[in-house]
Formats: C-alpha cells, structure tokens, sequence
C-alpha cells in the first residue's frame, strides 16, 4: 500500500470528522463545500480497495492501518446516521407543511372533485371557560 492511499484514508477520516460536527452544528454550508472532496477520496479509496484488502489480509497487518480503517469506517457510521436523521427530519418537515398548506389553502374549502366540502375546513377551537 502507496503512502498516498493511506493519506487519503486519513484525509477521509478528517473531513467526516468535520462533516459530522457540521452537521450536529447546523450549518449546512460546510456540507455542501466537502461534497465534491469526499467524493474524490472516497475514489481514491475504491480504485485502493484491492491494495487496502491484501495489506489487511497480511499475516501481520500493520497496526497503524487497522486504527486507521477503524476509525474511517466509525466515522463513516455516524456520518450514514447523521444523513439519515438529516432526510427525516426534511422529509417530516415537508409532509407537515404539505399538510398546513392543505388545511389553510382552497384544498381546505374544495374537496378533489371540486365540490365544496361541508362544514368549516378548519376546526372551530373549543375553550373550557369553566374555570
């Protein structure tokens, strides 16, 4: 294995790093600069696979690899999860505001067939002014 596809697992490693504390910051905007260098080093890495594997299969793999590979591959895991967590939140956050644009535009007064629905399209609050 070359020095530059062990820089370049370090690299990775790094930029999830920074990644992830972008992501658990909020700020997007450091995502969207990483994206086109995470995807050079993760090419990097594809076309090193077959070099990566046969110096971990190694009678006596190199110590220093196996912390790195270890430590690519955690980082990788807790940034799939932070992207997950990511689409959920969009996806949940678009299907509500589906739903208020429903409840408060003509889709709220007219049914699909554009007939108009019975009733108030939005629920009359009810307060207990009992006590």
């Amino acid at each position: 294995m070359t020095d530059p596809e062990r820089d370049a697992i370090k690299a990775l490693t790094q930029l999830l790093q920074r990644e992830n504390a972008a992501i658990r910051k909020g700020d997007l905007a450091q995502i969207d600069a990483g994206i086109s260098r995470k995807a050079d080093l993760g090419a990097t890495l594809d076309a090193a696979a077959p070099a990566i594997a046969e110096a971990l299969a190694a009678d006596a793999p190199d110590d220093a690899l196996v912390t790195q590979i270890t430590a690519l591959r955690a980082e990788i895991e807790a940034n799939q999860t932070l992207l997950d967590s990511m689409t959920q939140a969009a996806g949940g956050l678009v299907a509500e505001l589906a739903r208020i644009r429903d409840r408060h535009g003509l889709r709220g007064i007219y049914g699909a067939t554009g007939t108009q629905r019975a009733g108030d399209p939005i629920a009359v609050q009810r307060f207990d002014r009992s006590v």
